[in-house]
């Protein structure tokens, strides 16, 4: 609020201090009673149009504006009252409602304006601050000792302390805690972390102790949970600060999964982190580091682009783990029935087609995508992942080809806006929408053959018949007639999400 009320083209007077609340909008209101159509948090501003003149009114008006949780009250001189009323800043001040006068040049609409902007403003701070603190927590889990270093920059950014209550036996030393963190637990938080990890129980909770508000989070769920991280700090969370915590718990859940087999907890992160999201530039020489070959000389250069893997086990037969396969890269991620991932460093077309037929000798039928930049990752794992579905239905590896010759037909941006028109309402950014464009290209690539395109889907052939014609209702298009088909196949792999 005082951003706000400091603002000197606003002219606003605080009349009733107490303290410095925050304001989740402005809301212009002269009801009597507006209490009911509030959610709180609100600066309301009234010129008093219908404000009670007897006391025990005013005292009303104040308390049902209180009982909303409205932050602040504003109040607009003239033209109905020449000063704000004695009596209303007395009963402000007597509840702790701060109180701001509105002078007549300002409209209670540039208030409203200063009071988005600063919201605006707050949500793009927030922004910074949560990538910050995910570039951080990947660079973490890199370090010789990667529980603690998450631990410490997790309690950095949300100011506070952190501590890791029963640990995985993976985590060697016990219970981990950072600077200002209690050698001992309250025993309310011991009780809190018992339920926790019961195999019903809750998966967090928070608690005041000390003057601290302590929150607990498990690492993991039970039965296969690995302990339980507290923070504590004076003031609650915020939105961006919970999005801190289950990063960081995610992190240390997949660090004490590590020593069980899984792909190293920095690939796994850091791979997500690369293709699900952005890349600061801060952050390259990381990448290169991370791609860079068990043998590669200290100080080497940065390579000129990367390319992105995605795999598959070729088939029900033995295949090597995701860990043991070589692929000369750390960023890597396997979950449990999910398409391995993986970035590498471009090496060349020739060594990079030797490299996927040697993963087909380890059990795994792979994509990979053509060279791209940093930036540019994400749009080279999608590109891979169509790949797959392609190198499935062939039974072999498939590397992208370095261009696509329609594309010289076509404006920049043309083959997005081409694609767009020609899959209409299959381009809506929707579940149902995703569900069939899958389905369509699935049904494509296998040429129509309903038993494999429901074993690639992992579902029905009836279920398959019936999303094909729903596709074909929807476009009002015969699938049958191989030009249709050709046209939605050219869309398909022009549309980028």
């Amino acid at each position: 609020m005082s951003t706000v009320v400091g603002r000197r083209d606003l002219g606003l007077t605080t009349l009733v201090a107490a303290g410095d609340p925050g304001i989740g909008w402005a809301v212009a209101s002269e009801l009597a009673d507006p209490a009911a159509y509030l959610r709180g948090g609100e600066l309301l501003l009234t010129a008093g149009v219908n404000l009670p003149a007897a006391p025990a009114g005013l005292r009303g008006y104040v308390d049902s504006l209180v009982g909303a949780g409205v932050s602040a009250l504003g109040f607009g001189v003239t033209p109905v009252h020449d000063t704000v009323p004695a009596g209303l800043v007395e009963q402000c001040r007597a509840r702790g409602l701060p109180l701001v006068q509105v002078p007549r040049p300002t409209p209670f609409a540039a208030v409203s304006q200063a009071v988005g902007a600063e919201l605006q403003e707050l949500h793009l701070r927030d922004l910074r601050r949560l990538g910050e603190a995910h570039q951080a927590l990947a660079l973490a889990v890199t370090a010789d000792a990667p529980v603690d270093r998450v631990l410490r920059v997790l309690a950095e950014a949300l100011g506070g302390w952190a501590v890791l209550a029963r640990p995985s036996p993976a985590v060697p030393g016990g219970a981990r805690r950072t600077a200002g963190a209690p050698a001992e637990l309250d025993p309310e938080l011991h009780g809190l972390a018992d339920r926790l990890t019961r195999p019903r129980g809750p998966r967090s909770a928070k608690a005041q102790v000390r003057g601290d508000e302590v929150f607990l989070h498990t690492v993991g769920a039970p039965p296969g949970e690995h302990g339980v991280v507290l923070v504590g700090r004076p003031e609650p969370l915020g939105v961006t600060d919970r999005a801190v915590l289950r990063t960081a718990t995610a992190l240390l859940e997949l660090l004490a999964r590590a020593s069980r087999g899984a792909p190293p907890a920095p690939g796994r992160l850091i791979t997500g982190l690369l293709l699900d999201g952005g890349l600061t530039d801060a952050a390259v020489p990381l990448l290169a580091e991370l791609t860079a070959p068990a043998d590669a000389p200290a100080g080497a250069a940065l390579p000129g682009a990367y390319r992105v893997l995605r795999a598959r086990p070729a088939g029900r037969g033995r295949h090597t783990a995701p860990a043991a396969l070589p692929l000369g890269t750390r960023l890597l991620d396997a979950g449990p029935g999910e398409d391995l991932r993986a970035v590498l460093a471009d090496r060349g077309e020739a060594a990079h087609r030797a490299h996927l037929d040697r993963l087909l000798d380890h059990g795994w039928i792979a994509a990979l995508s053509g060279p791209a930049d940093p930036a540019e990752l994400a749009a080279a794992d999608r590109r891979s992942a169509a790949l797959l579905t392609r190198a499935r239905a062939v039974g072999g590896p498939l590397l992208e080809e370095p261009a696509d010759p329609f594309d010289a037909l076509l404006a920049p941006g043309g083959g997005e806006d081409l694609a767009r028109s020609v899959l209409g309402p299959l381009a809506e950014d929707t579940d149902s929408a995703r569900l069939l464009r899958r389905t369509l290209r699935v049904w494509l690539t296998r040429h129509g053959n309903w038993d494999r395109a429901a074993a690639d889907l992992g579902a029905h052939r009836n279920s398959v018949r019936y999303r094909i014609g729903r596709v074909e209702r929807d476009l009002g298009v015969d699938l049958a007639d191989a030009e249709q088909r050709m046209r939605l196949w050219f869309a398909l792999t022009r549309w980028p999400y």
